[in-house]
């Protein structure tokens, strides 16, 4: 009955133990870090105008030409490929 007793008293002394140990943290308190201010970054390049409008009259995955106008306003990504 001895042993028993140091089982259970064993496994609930862990449990605790483990029970404690998962609710503290190791880490100090979250502190929220300064943010450094960046400065605004200036690129000189020339102003060449408006992009030109494309001219093709196949497109592929589009019933009706694409031009710039349409796509003012939103993102696009340009691929350029040619077989061969």
């Amino acid at each position: 009955m001895g042993y028993k007793v140091l089982g259970w008293g064993t496994a609930v002394f862990l449990s605790i133990l483990f029970l404690v140990m998962a609710c503290t943290s190791a880490e100090p308190e979250a502190v929220t870090p300064e943010l450094e201010t960046e400065e605004a970054i200036v690129v000189n390049l020339p102003d060449l105008g408006e992009a030109p409008e494309f001219r093709n009259d196949v497109w592929l995955n589009s019933d009706a030409p694409v031009t710039l106008a349409d796509q003012r306003g939103k993102v696009v990504l340009l691929e350029f490929w040619t077989f061969g």
